[in-house]
């Protein structure tokens, strides 16, 4: 395995922990990155070190977690690699009765991989000598290009649902296929993806429209029968026929490493249902009201901030202003507004993208764009806002 795309500072840690007599490796999707020939995001490093005893050897190292320990040893300002100690395979009802969490429970480098969830995420790097250390069959899946959980994949579904989200993505960002038993373990339990936890199936939701494998993602959530249950409302296939082309768009952005607001990736997962509720709906503040209204409890239902949910139903109800050319004599004080609006930016990129997923509007999207060039920017880059913002308060052209 090349140590070319492992950070210096990552090795230095591992070197240090090493250096104090500890054992310290590489593991999780970093190892799986690098052995693919993808550069990765991230890094993480086990050891048979304690977090206090961690603590000690790096000084700018902090403890986070109740359940169990973590260490963030920090490779600058705004930077850290995560250093967690060798979890035990131990039964959590046996050691609940034992007096102590499971996850809190210490063990080996075998039983800490029997605790992954994927076969080709529990592969080790030992930076001593270069080695690949596998004991759960990651290697020859990941020829195979298979996704298999460890163990039963129906226990380890039930255990923890949010693992189905992650073998949709994976399989998407990888190009993997899921494994059969997995396939049937993932359709029997899909049902409980509605006991998750609600804010980390938001956290998932994010990462699988930032990942540049959305379309994929969805897809596969459709097949495994899960989208039903996590977000019924896109689930209709007049729904889908839409929606994937326009996660295509937005995955393009992403692999070129486009940074994409938060309300615009909501925007591009459910503006199928926001456009048809606007239906022949003209009146800016009326779309507006009328969309924050009609979708709370589902903006409720997914967590989705107050901020992020007025930004996502903001920009839906310009973009009927933006699929048409103002007459030149009538709409110079709408456009001016229009255009220093705060939002404005925002709604572009999506309609941009919504081009790039139909084809349609493209002469539009060229003299916005165009109009867009001329408006004066703020020190910041950001356009000039000169209306007044807020739920149900001011002008908002």
């Amino acid at each position: 395995m090349s140590r070319k795309l492992i950070e210096r500072s990552v090795i230095d840690i591992m070197n240090r922990l090493r250096g104090d007599g500890f054992q310290a490796y590489l593991v999780g999707g970093c190892v799986r990155d690098i052995l693919l020939g993808k550069k990765p995001k991230d890094f993480d490093i086990v050891t048979d070190a304690r977090p206090r005893q961690i603590k000690r050897l790096f000084r700018r190292c902090f403890l986070i977690g109740r359940r169990f320990r973590l260490a963030h040893v920090y490779i600058s300002r705004d930077r850290f690699v995560e250093v967690a100690t060798f979890r035990a395979a131990v039964d959590p009802d046996r050691a609940e009765e034992a007096g102590f969490a499971a996850n809190n429970v210490y063990g080996t480098i075998e039983e800490d991989a029997q605790r992954r969830d994927f076969s080709v995420n529990a592969l080790y790097f030992n930076g001593a000598d270069a080695s690949i250390l596998d004991y759960s069959g990651g290697l020859k899946d990941m020829k195979k290009k298979v996704l298999r959980s460890i163990g039963d994949p129906a226990q380890r579904y039930r255990e923890d649902p949010v693992r189905m989200i992650r073998a949709a993505r994976f399989c998407a960002q990888l190009g993997f296929d899921l494994s059969r038993p997995d396939h049937r373990a993932a359709v029997a339990c899909a049902s409980l993806i509605r006991e998750a936890n609600a804010h980390r199936m938001l956290e998932e939701l994010y990462k699988i429209l930032r990942c540049a494998a959305a379309s994929g993602t969805i897809q596969n959530l459709h097949d495994f029968k899960i989208l039903p249950y996590w977000l019924p409302e896109l689930s209709h296939e007049k729904y889908l026929h839409t929606l994937l082309p326009r996660l295509a768009a937005l995955d393009s952005r992403r692999s070129r490493g486009e940074e994409v607001p938060n309300a615009v990736l909501l925007a591009v997962l459910l503006y199928d249902l926001l456009d048809e509720a606007l239906g022949e709906r003209r009146g800016f503040q009326d779309s507006f009201s009328m969309l924050h209204q009609r979708y709370s409890e589902l903006a409720t239902r997914l967590r989705i901030p107050r901020r992020e949910w007025d930004s996502v139903c903001d920009l839906a109800a310009r973009q009927p202003s933006l699929a048409r050319i103002p007459d030149p004599r009538k709409g110079k004080g709408f456009e001016k507004r229009f255009l220093h609006n705060a939002h404005f930016p925002n709604a572009l990129l999506f309609f941009e993208l919504q081009v790039e997923a139909t084809g349609r509007y493209r002469e539009e999207l060229n003299y916005w764009k165009e109009r867009a060039s001329r408006v004066p920017h703020d020190g910041g880059g950001h356009q000039r806002e000169n209306v007044i913002h807020g739920q149900g308060g001011g002008r908002r052209p």
